[in-house]
C-alpha cells in the first residue's frame, strides 16, 4: 500500500470544525493507536463474497418491503382494517429511522460482525411473527420487530462497504447496492402479488427465513472486520448514556378521526413539544446524544440529510399508494398491480446505480440531486392526473420519470456524509443519515394514510351520505369492486381516487422541496484518492 493511501486517515479533507465536541481521553488515545494500523482493505474473491454477502442481506430487508406494498389490499381483506394501512408501513419505519442512530452507536462500540449477526436475527424473529400474526395489531408489532433488524442490517450494510472496500470504490460499491436495494422493491411487489393471489400473503414474511439463515452462514464462514476497524474502549456506564432512545412516542394519533378532533390536535400539540425536548435533551447530551448535534452542523450535512428526509416524502407515498391505485381504482389482482409497479422500480434502480457510476467518474453530486429531484416533480405531476378511466400508458409512462429522479438523487446524501467526515464519525453520521429517511417514512407514511382516510370519508358524506362509511373503512382495498355495486361501487371508487391524487399532489410537494434544497446543498467534489492499493493477503 503506498504512503498517501496509508495515511488516508489524516490527509481526506473534512468539513467537520476540529474544535467539536471532544470524546473522551481514552477515546482519544485509542483514535491514535488506530491510526498506527495500516488500513488494508479488501481485494479479489474475499471482497466478491464479502460484498455477495452484504448485497443478500440487502435483498432480504428490502425483499420485505416491496413485498408488504402489494400485499396490504390482500392484508385488510383478512383482517378488515383499511384505517391499519399506514401502520403496516410506518411502523416499520419508525423503528428503522429512530434506532439508526443506536445502532451507529453499536457497531462503533461493540464487535461489527456480531451487531449484524443481531440484526439479521432480530429482523427474522419479527419476519415469524408477522407470518403468524392472528390479527392487525399483532402484524404491527412484528413490523416494529422487522423495522429494529431491517435498521441494523441496512446500516451496517452501509458501514461494510466503507469498511472493507477502499476510497475510490466507495461510490460505485454504494450505488451498485442502492441498486441491489431497489433490484428487491423490483422483484418485491411481483413475489408479493403472486403470494397473495396464488397462496396468502403470509409466505410474504415466511419466505425470508431460508434467505436469513443463508446470510448468517455466509456472515459467520466469511465475514471479518479489517483490523485497521477497531471500537474504541468504554465504560458501559458510557455505552448506555450513548444509546438514547427518546422519540417512541411521537406517532399515537388516530388515522380515523377527522383533523379537527381533540384527540388528533392534542396528539399534533404533544409531537411538537416531544421534538422539542428531543432537540434540548440531545444538546445538553453533548457527545453522548444518540444524534449528535455537532455533525449537522456543516451545511452539505444538513441540507443533504434534509434532502434525503423529504425525498422520501415523495418516494414513499408513490410506493404504498401506486398499488392501492392499481386495485382498487381498476379491481387488478395483486400479481398485476406488482407487474404495473415495476417501471417505477426498474427505474428507481436504474437510476441509483446511474449515479453511483457518474459519482465515481466525476466525483460530482449536486447536479444529480437537481437532475433528480426535477425529474421526479415530472413524473409526479403526471401521476396527479390519473383518474378513474386512465389507460396503461397513462400510469407507466409516469413511473419511469419519477422512479429515475428518485434514484438518480437517492445515494448522493449517504455518500456525501461519509465522504466529508472524519474516520471517527462514520458510524454516527451513518446513523444519522438512515435515520432522516427512515423517520420520513414513519411520519409521512402516516400522515398520508390520515390525509387519504380523511378526504375519503369526506368525499363520502357529500357524494354518498346513506353509505355506511365504516363498511367502506372494514373492506379491503382489493374487495370493493366485489363487496359494493352500482351507484354504491361508483361513489366508493370515486372517493377512493379523490384520496388517491391527494397522496400524489403530497408526493408532488415533496418532490418540488427537494428541487429547492438541491439548490442550497453546496457544490463540492468528491476528495481524491489515491489509486494505487495493497491487496489484502488471503
Amino acid at each position: 500500500m503506498s504512503v498517501a493511501e496509508s495515511s488516508h486517515r489524516e490527509t481526506t479533507p473534512t468539513i467537520h470544525d476540529e474544535q467539536s465536541a471532544p470524546e473522551s481521553l481514552v477515546e482519544e488515545k485509542q483514535d491514535g493507536a488506530a491510526a498506527a494500523i495500516e488500513p488494508v482493505y479488501a481485494t479479489g474473491l474475499r471482497l466478491a463474497i464479502i460484498m455477495c454477502t452484504i448485497f443478500l442481506s440487502t435483498l432480504l430487508t428490502a425483499l420485505d418491503i416491496g413485498i408488504v406494498a402489494t400485499a396490504i389490499p390482500g392484508i385488510t381483506d383478512d383482517f378488515h382494517r383499511l384505517n391499519d394501512v399506514g401502520w403496516y408501513g410506518s411502523a416499520c419505519f419508525l423503528l428503522v429511522g429512530t434506532s439508526a442512530p443506536m445502532w451507529g452507536k453499536l457497531y462503533k462500540y461493540f464487535s461489527a460482525r456480531l451487531v449484524y449477526l443481531a440484526s439479521v436475527a432480530l429482523f427474522l424473529v419479527g419476519s415469524i411473527v408477522a407470518a403468524a400474526a392472528p390479527n392487525s395489531p399483532a402484524l404491527i408489532i412484528a413490523r416494529v420487530l422487522q423495522g429494529l433488524g431491517i435498521s441494523g442490517t441496512v446500516g451496517g450494510s452501509i458501514l461494510m462497504i466503507t469498511y472493507v472496500a477502499e476510497p475510490k470504490k466507495r461510490p460505485m460499491l454504494i450505488g451498485l447496492w442502492m441498486g441491489i436495494f431497489m433490484l428487491s422493491t423490483i422483484v418485491g411487489p411481483v413475489v408479493g402479488g403472486a403470494f397473495t393471489s396464488e397462496v396468502t400473503w403470509r409466505w410474504c414474511f415466511w419466505i425470508n427465513l431460508p434467505i436469513g439463515g443463508v446470510i448468517i452462514v455466509l456472515l459467520v464462514l466469511f465475514f471479518h472486520v479489517p483490523k485497521h476497524i477497531t471500537p474504541p474502549p468504554a465504560t458501559w456506564k458510557e455505552i448506555l448514556l450513548q444509546l438514547d432512545l427518546p422519540g417512541f412516542g411521537l406517532l399515537l394519533s388516530s388515522l380515523t378521526k377527522p383533523w379537527n378532533d381533540g384527540s388528533v390536535i392534542a396528539t399534533l400539540v404533544l409531537w411538537v413539544v416531544l421534538t422539542l425536548a428531543f432537540i434540548a435533551v440531545e444538546w445538553l447530551q453533548g457527545a453522548y446524544a444518540m444524534v449528535p448535534l455537532s455533525l449537522l452542523k456543516p451545511r452539505l450535512i444538513w441540507s443533504n440529510a434534509l434532502y434525503g428526509y423529504i425525498q422520501n416524502l415523495a418516494n414513499f407515498q408513490v410506493l404504498f399508494y401506486l398499488p392501492i391505485y392499481f386495485q382498487s381504482i381498476h379491481g387488478q389482482s395483486a400479481i398485476t398491480s406488482g407487474v404495473n409497479n415495476l417501471p417505477f422500480m426498474a427505474f428507481f434502480a436504474m437510476g441509483t446505480m446511474l449515479s453511483g457510476v457518474l459519482i465515481g467518474k466525476t466525483r460530482l453530486l449536486q447536479p444529480y440531486e437537481l437532475i433528480g429531484g426535477l425529474l421526479a416533480v415530472a413524473g409526479a405531476a403526471l401521476l396527479y392526473t390519473l383518474d378513474t378511466s386512465s389507460s396503461k400508458a397513462r400510469y407507466l409512462g409516469p413511473q419511469i420519470l419519477f422512479g429515475l429522479g428518485i434514484g438518480l438523487g437517492s445515494q448522493v446524501p449517504m455518500t456525501a456524509a461519509q465522504s466529508f467526515s472524519k474516520p471517527e464519525d462514520m458510524a454516527p453520521i451513518t446513523g444519522v443519515m438512515l435515520m432522516c429517511n427512515s423517520v420520513s417514512g414513519a411520519y409521512f407514511v402516516t400522515a398520508a394514510q390520515s390525509l387519504f382516510a380523511n378526504r375519503l370519508l369526506r368525499t363520502l358524506a357529500n357524494t354518498a351520505p346513506n353509505l355506511d362509511a365504516g363498511k367502506v373503512l372494514a373492506t379491503g382495498a382489493s374487495e370493493i369492486q366485489r363487496v359494493f355495486g352500482g351507484d354504491e361501487l361508483a361513489a366508493v371508487v370515486n372517493a377512493y381516487m379523490v384520496g388517491i391524487k391527494d397522496i400524489f399532489a403530497f408526493s408532488l410537494a415533496g418532490a418540488a422541496f427537494t428541487v429547492l434544497i438541491s439548490l442550497v446543498i453546496p457544490f463540492k467534489r468528491l476528495p481524491k484518492h489515491d489509486t494505487k492499493k495493497t491487496e489484502e493477503k488471503e
